[in-house]
């Protein structure tokens, strides 16, 4: 078999050793040209283009950009966590992933089983989120809300790729 022919691949199938090598690659450089980082990682360009194009059609993989916060005028960043009673907590989560200014919803366990990150440009849309969160949403019961304060590590190298 070829070296340029990449193996066909069920969706979910894990990654191997050379996918995980490319996108240790695009994680550096989400830019990086296939034939950049075959040169890098002694492969030839082809290969490289047809494992990414692989991967991503196998759902392993997407390349991404993310903004910094900071740079947009968001200075803060907290998590604002639901209680829910007489809703599913699924129903209040798909409602707030609608909303523009949320930035990941999660499913939790404990007392607030939704939990949202959100990035604000300052405290008054901080308290107008939460405001919204409980008079606009249904099941809504409280809300707790946590304000980060700083960020030491934050790695979106592997993630979920879907809704």
């Amino acid at each position: 078999m070829s070296e340029d022919k990449p193996q066909r691949r069920l969706k979910g199938t894990s990654l191997d050793d050379i996918d995980r090598r490319i996108v240790e690659v695009l994680t550096r450089d989400g830019r990086a040209q296939s034939t950049t980082i075959g040169e890098e990682l002694g492969l030839s360009g082809n290969l490289v283009s047809n494992r990414i194009r692989a991967m991503d059609a196998a759902g392993l993989m997407r390349v991404v950009a993310v903004a910094d916060h900071r740079i947009h005028g968001y200075r803060l960043v907290a998590r604002i966590r639901l209680q829910v009673t007489g809703r599913a907590p699924i129903d209040v989560a798909q409602q707030l992933a609608q909303r523009e200014e949320v930035l990941s919803v999660h499913i939790t366990s404990g007392r607030y089983p939704v939990s949202c990150l959100y990035a604000f440009r300052n405290a008054r849309e901080m308290l107008e989120a939460v405001r919204q969160a409980t008079a606009d949403i249904p099941g809504v019961d409280d809300v707790d809300v946590e304000l980060i304060n700083n960020v030491y590590r934050y790695v979106p190298t592997v993630g979920p790729l879907g809704s």
